[in-house]
């Protein structure tokens, strides 16, 4: 590692940014090929949509949370050790990511990586940033940052197109494992070109005056404008973009769902970033800086609402409702889209793990029965899944006791014929149907059903 060395001596400014810009730039694609990938093998894997929101979320989190400490531990290390620190973690973030695809626990292991991965971009991209500032001086400062800043800007756009595109040509272990070693190569280049960097530290603004220009109105109204934007286009768009894709089929220049979801994400990254120098130069000539963003926000709104209309509908989601009308789902309902991958990872874990997956495969059937349970009102853990209702009427069957009086099976004549079947077979062990006649053939008044229950009556069917 180069010897600390004070801003004065380091005359290289320009080759010292270039020497950060690599890792700066990796660390932002490290990032970016999440994106593509995750909310795909995420919803293959049968996670929760807002359990794969809080995992593509968890890294901006963590990096607004780290930011301030990772500030004042690279005043206190130096810029270069934590720069170093920072690409450290991220082939650890890698590491993480690769375990969740191949030892089929992607929800802890993509959650884990992504909150880990805030940590570690906070600490590359600060410590970039600074170790910049200081390379360049007075004199070039602002050219060295913006060399650095250039990095990061590009570094995300292009991990989106990676990860879309790699992980359809090399898969998605590979794509990650690919990363890892773009990443420890760019370690090794700030290790032996970085020079480490120091600076005196300014004395601290109070706490009081802190908070006192927080509560300027003007500040209050720029940060809600930028949460919006940021919650809106950068948060709701590029969490759900790479499922919409998916959901519609969207094939963007030939690729697969995931290459296509990157490009998209690259595109709409990179016209943010070339259009937000022209709107900063706009309002400048203007003095308009306020009327711009008022406008950005308009034009938002319209763009936000053409996305919500390319959202599947409910008939969509069923490819044989396309060319037929279908009136059998009372025998077996029409196969949606994603039964294929439902199935498809059905067998991948049984492969894997053999009869371990059904450790996870019971508290699934669970979680369906209760969302089953939702539609109807019912309480958690009060629905079960059957494959047929025969099946589940057999079983209810074996509770009942029909050697006494109250012996006597009630059930309607227009009943699905498989269940009468049931009941008929348990007259050998005392049973007495009784059916519940139809006048039309079609329909039967639920007073009749009510006023055929006697004392007798065991159980209506």
């Amino acid at each position: 590692m180069p010897a600390a060395r004070t801003i004065d001596e380091d005359p290289h400014g320009a080759r010292t940014a270039l020497a950060i810009a690599p890792g700066v730039l990796l660390a932002g694609l490290a990032g970016g090929i999440a994106f593509p990938i995750l909310p795909i093998v995420g919803v293959k894997a049968g996670l929760p949509l807002p359990f794969i929101g809080a995992i593509l979320a968890a890294n901006r989190a963590t990096r607004v949370l780290a930011s301030p400490l990772v500030g004042a531990l690279a005043d206190r290390v130096g810029g270069l050790r934590t720069l170093i620190a920072g690409l450290a973690l991220q082939i650890v973030v890698m590491l993480l990511f690769t375990l969740g695809l191949t030892t089929h626990h992607p929800g802890a292991f993509f959650l884990g990586g992504r909150l880990l991965h805030g940590v570690a971009s906070a600490c590359v991209f600060v410590a970039g940033q600074a170790l910049a500032l200081h390379a360049g001086g007075r004199a070039h400062g602002g050219r060295a940052a913006g060399s650095v800043r250039v990095a990061m800007s590009l570094g995300v756009p292009l991990g989106l197109v990676a990860g879309g595109v790699l992980s359809e040509r090399l898969g998605d272990v590979a794509t990650f494992e690919g990363a890892m070693v773009g990443v420890a190569l760019a370690a090794i280049v700030a290790t032996l070109l970085v020079p480490d960097l120091r600076v005196a530290v300014p004395k601290r603004a109070a706490w009081h005056g802190l908070l006192a220009a927080a509560r300027d109105p003007r500040l209050v109204a720029i940060g809600v404008l930028n949460f919006a934007v940021s919650f809106s286009a950068l948060g709701m768009v590029l969490t759900t973009l790479a499922l919409l894709v998916r959901a519609r089929k969207v094939s963007l220049l030939g690729f697969g769902e995931q290459g296509s979801a990157g490009a998209l994400m690259g595109v709409m990254v990179v016209s943010a970033s070339l259009a937000m120098p022209i709107a900063g130069r706009l309002g400048d000539r203007l003095r308009a800086h306020a009327s711009i963003a008022l406008g950005g926000l308009v034009g938002l709104v319209p763009a936000l609402v053409l996305i919500a209309m390319t959202h599947a509908k409910g008939r969509e989601q069923f490819p044989i409702l396309e060319n037929a009308t279908y009136l059998v789902s009372h025998s077996m309902g029409a196969a949606p889209a994603a039964a294929r991958d439902a199935l498809v990872a059905y067998v991948d874990e049984w492969i894997a793990d053999g009869p371990e997956a059904w450790n996870r495969w019971l508290p699934r059937i669970g979680e369906i029965a209760d969302g089953i349970g939702r539609l109807i009102g019912a309480p958690p853990g009060s629905t079960f899944l059957g494959p047929n209702v025969s099946v589940l009427q057999a079983a209810l069957a074996t509770s009942l006791d029909f050697r006494g009086e109250r012996n006597e099976v009630l059930y309607e004549a227009l009943q699905f014929p498989s269940l009468t079947y049931v009941w008929r077979e348990w007259e050998r062990y005392g049973a007495k149907t009784r059916i519940v006649p139809s006048d039309n053939g079609r329909t039967i008044p639920t007073e009749r059903i009510i006023d055929a229950i006697t004392e007798r009556t065991a159980i209506a069917a």
